[in-house]
C-alpha cells in the first residue's frame, strides 16, 4: 500500500524558490541541461508510467506474478516488475523516438497521477499557502521576468524543452497544414490537484456526497478557470498563467462551502490523521 506523503507549511515556500532556481538555471543553461532533464523526465516517466499500469495488470492476471523475489539493493520485488519494466521502457523509448504528442500527453497524465499519490495536502493552509504562492509566481515569470531577463522565461524554457511537463491540445481551428497546440503545464494540474484530492478526503471524512461539496464546487471551479484560460489562450494567442484563474477558481468555492458550512475553522487546521480513500478490497495501491 502506497501512502502520500504530506506536505507542510514550510514545504510550499521551498517548492516555490526551488522551482524559480530550476526556471533560471534551465534558462540559462537550456542547451546543456536539455539531454540531462530528458534523461531525468524519461527515467521519472517510466517510474510513473509503470505505477500507473502495474495495479490494473496485477489485477487483470489475478496476482499471479506478485511473488517477490529477493533484489540486491532493491530488495524484495514483484515478479512482475520484471515483466512490465521492459514494456514501460519501450513505451517511453517509442516517445524519444517519435516525440509523439499523444505520448508525450500519456506519460504526462502518468507523472500527475504519480505525483497526486505522492504528496498530499490535509489542511486548507497549506493548501492556500502553496497555491497563492503559486498565482505569484506564474505572474512574475509570465508576466514580469521579461523585464529582467530579457525573455519571458516561462514561456522560453516551457515551449523549448520537450519533456513530458505539459499537455499538448491540439488548435482544431489552427490555420496551417501543420498541426499547432497549446499547452497546459503540469503544474497547472498538480498543484490545484492536491487541493482537490484534500477536497475529496474531507469529504469522505464527513461522509459527505462529493457530487455536491467540497470536491464537486472546488472542481467545477477547476474547470470554469481553466475553460476561461484556454478561451483567452486560443482566441488572443496570449501567454497566460493559468493559475491566475485556477487559484481564484480553486480556492473561492473551496472557502465559500466552508463558510455555509459553518467549517471554516475545521478545513483550516485539517486532517489530523491518515484518513485513505482506497479500502482493502480495491484494486489500487494508492491512496490520496
Amino acid at each position: 500500500m502506497h501512502v502520500a506523503g504530506e506536505m507542510q507549511l514550510h514545504t510550499t515556500f521551498m517548492f516555490v524558490i526551488v522551482s524559480s532556481a530550476s526556471l533560471v538555471m534551465i534558462f540559462f543553461f537550456m542547451s546543456a541541461m536539455s539531454v540531462l532533464i530528458t534523461i531525468l523526465f524519461s527515467f521519472i516517466s517510466l517510474i510513473a508510467f509503470g505505477a500507473l499500469v502495474y495495479p490494473y495488470v496485477e489485477h487483470y492476471t489475478n496476482k499471479a506474478y506478485s511473488r517477490e523475489v529477493d533484489v540486491p539493493l532493491l530488495g524484495p520485488t514483484p515478479m512482475l516488475v520484471f515483466f512490465l519494466a521492459p514494456v514501460c521502457a519501450l513505451f517511453v523509448f517509442g516517445w524519444l523516438i517519435t516525440k509523439s504528442w499523444i505520448l508525450n500527453n500519456i506519460l504526462a497524465v502518468s507523472l500527475i497521477i504519480f505525483f497526486l499519490t505522492s504528496v498530499r495536502l490535509s489542511s486548507l493552509m497549506v493548501a492556500a499557502s502553496l497555491l497563492i504562492l503559486a498565482f505569484f509566481y506564474d505572474i512574475f515569470w509570465v508576466f514580469c521576468s521579461s523585464a529582467v531577463f530579457g525573455k519571458n522565461v516561462m514561456v522560453t524554457v516551457a515551449t523549448g524543452l520537450d519533456v513530458p511537463i505539459k499537455i499538448l491540445v491540439p488548435l482544431m481551428l489552427a490555420e496551417g497544414k501543420d498541426t499547432q497546440f497549446t499547452l497546459i503545464g503540469l503544474g497547472d494540474i498538480v498543484l490545484p490537484g492536491l487541493l482537490l484530492c484534500f477536497a475529496l478526503r474531507f469529504d469522505h471524512s464527513k461522509g459527505l456526497d462529493a457530487k455536491s461539496n467540497y470536491f464537486a464546487v472546488t472542481m467545477a471551479g477547476y474547470c470554469i478557470g481553466l475553460t476561461i484560460c484556454e478561451i483567452i489562450v486560443g482566441s488572443f494567442h496570449w501567454a497566460q498563467p493559468a493559475m491566475i484563474y485556477l487559484v481564484p477558481g480553486t480556492l473561492i468555492p473551496f472557502a465559500v462551502t466552508a463558510l455555509r458550512r459553518g467549517e471554516v475553522s475545521e478545513v483550516w487546521e485539517g486532517l489530523k490523521t491518515h484518513q485513505p480513500l482506497a479500502t482493502s478490497d480495491q484494486h489500487t495501491p494508492y491512496n490520496v
